[in-house]
């Protein structure tokens, strides 16, 4: 029989997270109960429409998910007494049928709150951003929580070095971002939104850490060159997107990105240096690499250490003069993509495993040299 893990992450299938790709891999060795978002934020006005639509939402069915996904009642890290015990009260009403668990995985720090309802279960926190920076977020709140859960913690997993030498625990170790590398290799016919001619690229949220200025400089310098934004646009100013060289094509489901990503003659990642950047991850950085394309990007400490296809920039013009570089001489498809070899979710979970079960990585050691 398979352990019981409870996972408190964001609502299942609403963007592809780290958690979701790595409990995908994990769930193999592990009955998994996966608990939609309980929020980072007291709620806003803004959010009453997202909270109204959470309010009605139903758990996502077997065909939607590959586990039990539970979405809650509960309010948005709850500050006062009466209301943390109505929220203990409907998240121990929704686990009703769930029965005994051995592992809870937090990848929010909210979560904290409800570790009692779930007597002996030994605790992970997985720190996939850094919540004292990450935009959205009521940062001192979140990294109280942040406190509480780290000292409950039997492990705690960081997505990046940074992130790991942030916390004084025993038991911290770094988990970078994986791949699916077969589905971002598989080749794939060029999608008809995309422009013709040369395509700069750059696909996920056009949220407040992109430099739009870089690229409102980028299009000016390369005229004839087509930028392609896709996501959700929160903070990209309208100037530039209406350019005569700028396509935005909003936001696509992720199972067709790859398709876009292989047809970039160059892939961007025009982050600012916020400190939120300085201790990411991007998945779309190995997505890129997967796709066999070449990178340019503003300098952050996740992208260092390629040494095929990867060029990071301090100042625009450098910036604009890689990009250059880079469409006129491109690294071999396959030289790029060896990079991301054995850095699949299955890889990244395995490591997982052998910190939670090591004696039956050290058994599976043993039987494969025996083999």
């Amino acid at each position: 029989m398979k352990p019981k893990m409870v996972v408190f992450g964001e609502d299942w299938g609403r963007h592809p997270s780290s958690s979701q790709h790595l409990i995908r891999a994990l769930a193999k060795h592990f009955e998994v109960v996966w608990i939609n978002s309980i929020g980072l934020r007291q709620p806003r006005w803004q959010d009453l429409t997202r909270l109204a639509s959470k309010a009605v939402a139903r758990s996502p069915g077997p065909s939607q998910a590959p586990f039990k996904v539970i979405a809650p009642k509960v309010w948005p890290l709850a500050r006062s007494p009466w209301l943390q015990r109505l929220n203990r009260a409907r998240m121990r009403r929704s686990l009703a049928d769930v029965g005994p668990v051995d592992f809870v995985w937090c990848a929010l720090p909210s979560a904290e709150a409800y570790l009692d309802l779930f007597p002996g279960a030994r605790v992970i926190y997985y720190c996939g951003d850094d919540f004292g920076s990450l935009s959205g977020v009521d940062h001192a709140e979140v990294l109280r929580a942040e406190q509480r859960l780290v000292a409950r913690a039997e492990w705690v997993f960081c997505a990046s070095d940074i992130l790991t030498r942030g916390f004084d625990h025993p038991a911290v170790f770094t988990v970078r971002h994986g791949v699916d590398l077969r589905h971002f290799s598989r080749p794939c016919s060029r999608p008809g939104p995309l422009p013709r001619g040369v395509v700069l690229g750059y696909y996920g949220s056009l949220a407040p850490w992109l430099d739009y200025g870089l690229l409102d400089t980028l299009t000016t310098a390369l005229p004839e060159c087509q930028l392609v934004l896709i996501g959700d646009n929160q903070s990209c100013p309208r100037a530039l997107l209406d350019k005569a060289n700028v396509h935005h094509l909003g936001r696509l489901p992720h199972d067709e990105l790859a398709a876009y990503a292989q047809h970039f003659d160059v892939a961007l990642l025009p982050f600012l240096p916020t400190p939120q950047i300085a201790a990411c991850d991007p998945l779309k950085l190995r997505e890129y690499l997967a796709a066999g394309v070449p990178v340019v990007g503003t300098d952050f400490d996740a992208a260092r250490g390629y040494a095929c296809g990867v060029q990071l920039a301090t100042t625009r013009e450098e910036f604009v003069a890689m990009v250059l570089m880079s469409l006129l001489s491109r690294p071999k498809v396959a030289e790029i993509r060896m990079q991301v070899l054995g850095q699949g979710w299955d890889d990244r979970a395995e490591l997982v495993l052998s910190k939670l079960q090591p004696d039956r990585c050290k058994l599976q050691s043993c039987r494969r040299a025996m083999a």
